[in-house]
């Protein structure tokens, strides 16, 4: 989903080359380049490669679908798993399902079905699109971040759970997650549109004209802070938390105490929350994993190598 000369939100907009290079090279060599024009027919896969990719893409797509929208109709069911950490984790399903369905589908059928950079769905959806898909994002990354919170409030203060994330608090966190990955989003939402590359073959991507001479300098300053806050401030925030708690569970003992209630209560939920760290470090560090690469192929590579024709990596990076 994302490559280009753009800002640093979704994987969308990020597909093509920015509207204004385009808008100039259709002006004056690309029409009449044959060179130029194919860089927009790309056809790098076999008929055999393709459908084990649409293949693979439709399978994704139907699990991460049916896996997020199961988690979160048994925690809206089940009042009992209304919990703090609950509410976060259905916070997080929401977010990888709104990847689920901005995401996937539209960048796939983009790339796959088309060995072009077409754009067929208009202006509002390429506009709607990028910012929903760069939201999506930073919702799961601070998502992870406040989960990884709670984990480490629930394990440092186990005696006082007056100061722990409570589920007003969890719901509190989870409205500044959104109201942030929407802010943050927002750019994309005014910056990206579709534009015609040639006759009958229009594209979708950001055009930063807007802020005339600074729109480059804009662009540089919102590609960088979406790098730091999307990825680097939450995996360090991710990695300072869970290397405490590994710290701390792996020295840890339950203080004694005259009340054998109290401390089995305190066993209990040591216990669970020593089960749930490792599933939602193996999600953190999922997370760091994919989107690694991607994230250094969009914004950072054309950054020192502008001529790199990153189109074909996409795929196979995303």
């Amino acid at each position: 989903m994302d490559e280009g000369g753009g800002g640093g939100g979704g994987i969308l907009e990020r597909i093509t080359t920015s509207a204004s290079e385009i808008h100039i090279m259709k002006n004056s060599e690309m029409t009449q380049n044959p060179v130029m024009e194919e860089a927009f027919h790309i056809h790098y896969l076999t008929p055999t490669m393709k459908m084990l990719c649409i293949l693979f893409y439709s399978i994704l797509c139907v699990l991460c679908v049916y896996g997020n929208v199961l988690v979160i109709l048994v925690i809206v069911y089940f009042k009992r798993l209304r919990t703090a950490t609950n509410i976060l984790i259905l916070n997080l399903a929401v977010a990888d399902l709104l990847i689920s369905v901005f995401c996937i589908p539209f960048s796939y059928w983009q790339v796959l079905i088309f060995d072009d950079q077409r754009w067929l769905f208009g202006s509002m959806m390429c506009s709607l699109l990028a910012f929903l898909q760069a939201m999506a994002v930073f919702l799961s990354a601070w998502t992870l971040v406040v989960i990884s919170f709670d984990r480490w409030m629930a394990i440092m203060f186990v005696l006082t759970p007056s100061i722990r994330i409570t589920t007003r608090r969890a719901l509190y966190l989870v409205t500044a997650t959104w109201i942030f990955s929407i802010l943050m989003a927002l750019p994309l939402l005014f910056t990206t549109r579709s534009f015609e590359v040639q006759e009958g073959l229009e594209n979708c991507g950001e055009n930063w004209t807007y802020f005339g001479d600074a729109g480059e300098q804009v662009r540089k300053v919102y590609s960088s802070m979406v790098v730091i806050l999307q990825y680097i401030v939450p995996q360090t925030v991710l990695i300072i938390t869970y290397t405490h708690i590994g710290i701390k569970m792996w020295n840890s003992r339950v203080p004694g105490m005259q009340n054998g209630a109290t401390k089995k209560m305190i066993v209990d939920r040591h216990e669970s929350v020593k089960k749930l760290v490792p599933m939602v470090i193996l999600i953190s560090a999922l997370f760091a994993l994919c989107w690694l690469p991607l994230l250094i192929l969009i914004n950072v590579i054309p950054e020192f190598y502008p001529n790199i024709n990153s189109w074909e990596y996409i795929l196979y990076l995303w």
